[in-house]
């Protein structure tokens, strides 16, 4: 538990409530077509299409009529049509047409989400509309994304079992690397490593650094590094409530023609309930997509993370509060710094005057 304020929040692993107020990512931008698609997210059935301007709609996937999916519809024109009773809905949720006839009831619309495509993935905000600023889209610019020099790609996405505050503090802490991956990316050397965190207004950095270290074959193969040492940063990143980042810098231990390098994964987080989460992610790079096979290592990689964020929750699901003890330790002070900020949005959403009572107590 966290308090703020006079007011508690449920931060715990396992069941932690997330934001409403966010920009979260629903899907990439290639999944979001003129076919439906069904997502639950923060806990509501939402449905994603394209209008014929090429432009992401989001709405609530319930048709007011009959209760009937709209994702189980089809598109006319830039409308959603009932494949129930063939209502159709605008892009704005507004009833557009029923076939049967006669007067459209006072009020019969669907909520429509602000949405906006940005970095290769569709960003939606479900909570106060009237807040829902679209600078306040995250900017992956800081990660390498549109920047000179730089080679991005999407990658994986992986739908968890787990509360989103799992895989998200996971990945604020390096530590795991040394023992979750065993020896994948890491030859035993991270987890005893001092670590640094700074904090830059709504980002937490946890850094650290391994001079000389010995290089796992699977390091090598993605930096294309001749040898098998080098001088390793490793910088865990997170801006809550939802995106977080692994910064892997390398340099050669001699000089070389190959100078620092730079590999940055970007995970964005988005909660479909308190007990399941999607996770998507992309790479930015400073150098080629070298190793033919990078995207299926990396699912494997992060699918060793998955599995373990599963077996957290259903523990976590199987005993009583009383007995889920949590005892923090030195390398969580990034992941406690976390649950500070995200305790003051929520604080922030339930105290505001525009709040919606929507809240996902």
């Amino acid at each position: 538990m966290n308090t703020l304020s006079h007011i508690t929040f449920d931060l715990t692993p396992g069941s932690a409530q997330y934001p409403l107020d966010a920009w979260y990512v629903a899907a990439t931008s290639v999944e979001v077509g003129n076919t439906p698609l069904h997502r639950r997210l923060l806990d509501k059935p939402v449905v994603l299409y394209r209008t014929r301007d090429n432009l992401p709609v989001a709405l609530f996937d319930r048709c007011p009529h009959r209760g009937y999916p709209l994702s189980a519809g089809i598109l006319v024109g830039d409308n959603i049509q009932c494949g129930y009773h063939g209502l159709e809905f605008s892009p704005g949720g507004g009833c557009e047409l029923i076939p049967s006839g006669g007067q459209t009831p006072a009020g019969m619309k669907v909520r429509s989400y602000p949405v906006a495509d940005a970095w290769g993935w569709v960003w939606i905000w479900m909570g106060d509309p009237h807040k829902a600023d679209r600078e306040k889209i995250p900017d992956l610019g800081i990660y390498g994304f549109g920047r000179e020099g730089w080679f991005v790609e999407t990658a994986a996405t992986f739908e968890l079992r787990a509360n989103y505050l799992l895989p998200f503090e996971n990945l604020l802490d390096a530590t795991h690397i040394t023992f979750l991956h065993n020896g994948q990316i890491d030859t035993g050397e991270v987890a005893g490593k001092p670590l640094e965190m700074v904090v830059e207004k709504e980002r937490i950095l946890v850094i650290r650094r391994i001079e000389n270290e010995l290089q796992s074959p699977l390091t090598m193969r993605t930096f294309a590094f001749n040898g098998d040492r080098a001088h390793r940063t490793i910088t865990a990143e997170a801006v809550p409530p939802n995106l977080c980042g692994i910064k892997v810098e390398l340099e050669p231990v001699e000089k070389s023609a190959v100078e620092r390098q730079i590999n940055q994964l970007v995970v964005a987080i988005t909660p479909q309930d308190r007990t399941n989460t999607l996770q998507f992610t992309a790479v930015a790079q400073t150098f080629p997509f070298v190793n033919p096979r990078w995207r299926e290592e990396l699912r494997d990689l992060l699918n060793e993370d998955v599995a373990a964020m599963e077996k957290i929750q259903a523990l976590h699901d199987s005993i009583p509060r009383e007995e889920a003890v949590e005892f923090g330790i030195h390398a969580d002070k990034g992941a406690y710094r976390a649950r500070s900020m995200i305790a003051r949005m929520l604080r922030d959403e339930t105290t505001s005057p525009s709040a919606t009572g929507e809240q996902n107590a």
